[in-house]
């Protein structure tokens, strides 16, 4: 047993707020760091209890938070060491010591780790707090708090504000005329909660909309209408209150099988569902017309789905007023609605 060690984490764990307190500076929140990781790497090696290799990974990433601001507010030399600039005889003229910034060498951080730090630090406080309470619940079921977890989160949240300036630079879609169209088709921009593969994330494509503000939405359905709506495996119940709220009864789906496997934490996901649902007094498909309730097909970019399905529904309502709501193209005989078109 290591008693420096163990006397560090007893301080460690009694007093972390005021020590978290005294990284005023970069160089004293390398220290700090550093120290914290050496503390980490004796407490799993001594197997000490859960709750303890938590607090401590805590602080690490709470000082990693405090040391991403502290790089975000300081201007860093991005040249080479010692350099200067370029005089008239063809040499270097050295830089005054008083216009000498720093640079992340100096306090030995990697451009890597400097990103990660700051990437941590923009993760909005309300956002940083709910998940380290998440995860320090006593019912948690997460072993660790990860630096890489928190990463991955703040790429998200930077990634979604991004997504929302792109959202509110695209054109507004058209207005649609409201209770005209017989079948609603469409793919809804579904959210994703935070992800540890958030670099692999839908909102790396397009835009996305919350479950709210979607459900808000006044869709075009007629009085009788059957809609046509994509949704993936985690969002099978965003789905069916979506499904609710544009006032339309849930009746089948079908699955449609990529024959590639993607993401995904319980499954790798490799299949979406259409679901059906009707508002009012709308018949099926006649017998004869009647698919299978497999497609396969092996998916192409990124959220393009199977074309044969616009050639069903063709087929099985020619006479109906047909829109596609979130639609990325126009197609003969349809109406499209969205703002990527």
């Amino acid at each position: 047993m290591n008693m420096e060690k163990e006397l560090q984490i007893v301080q460690l764990r009694e007093n972390a707020s005021h020590q978290l307190a005294q990284i005023k500076d970069i160089e004293t929140g390398v220290d700090f760091i550093d120290r914290v990781k050496a503390l980490e790497i004796y407490a799993k090696a001594t197997k000490q209890d859960a709750e303890m290799v938590k607090m401590i990974q805590e602080q690490k990433i709470r000082s990693m938070r405090i040391l991403g601001k502290l790089l975000e507010e300081t201007e860093f030399d991005s040249g080479s060491k010692g350099q200067g600039n370029p005089n008239w005889l063809g040499g270097f003229q050295e830089k005054p010591p008083s216009e000498e910034k720093p640079r992340l060498s100096d306090f030995g951080i990697s451009k890597k780790e400097s990103h990660t730090y700051q990437t941590i630090a923009a993760i909005p406080e309300p956002e940083f707090e709910r998940q380290i309470e998440e995860v320090q619940a006593a019912d948690s079921t997460v072993k660790e708090l990860t630096v890489s977890s928190f990463y991955n989160i703040g790429k998200t949240i930077k990634r979604r504000q991004e997504q929302e300036e792109l959202r509110q630079e695209l054109p507004a879609p058209p207005v649609l005329e409201l209770g005209v169209y017989d079948l609603i088709y469409c793919d809804p921009p579904w959210r994703y909660d935070f992800s540890n593969t958030s670099n692999r994330e839908i909102e790396n494509h397009y835009p996305t909309m919350p479950i709210d503000e979607l459900m808000e939405m006044e869709v075009p359905a007629a009085d009788h209408c059957v809609l046509y709506m994509w949704a993936t495996a985690p969002k099978l119940m965003e789905a069916m209150q979506l499904i609710n709220a544009w006032g339309f009864e849930y009746k089948t789906h079908a699955v449609w099988d990529k024959e590639k496997m993607g993401m995904g934490y319980w499954f790798r996901g490799q299949h979406e569902l259409l679901m059906v649902a009707t508002k009012g007094n709308v018949s099926p498909p006649m017998p004869d017309q009647r698919k299978a309730s497999v497609i396969r097909e092996r998916r192409g970019v990124h959220s393009k789905k199977p074309d044969i399905i616009y050639e069903w529904l063709e087929s099985w309502f020619p006479c109906a007023i047909k829109v596609e709501l979130f639609a990325r193209n126009t197609r003969e005989g349809w109406d499209s609605w969205g703002n990527q078109i």
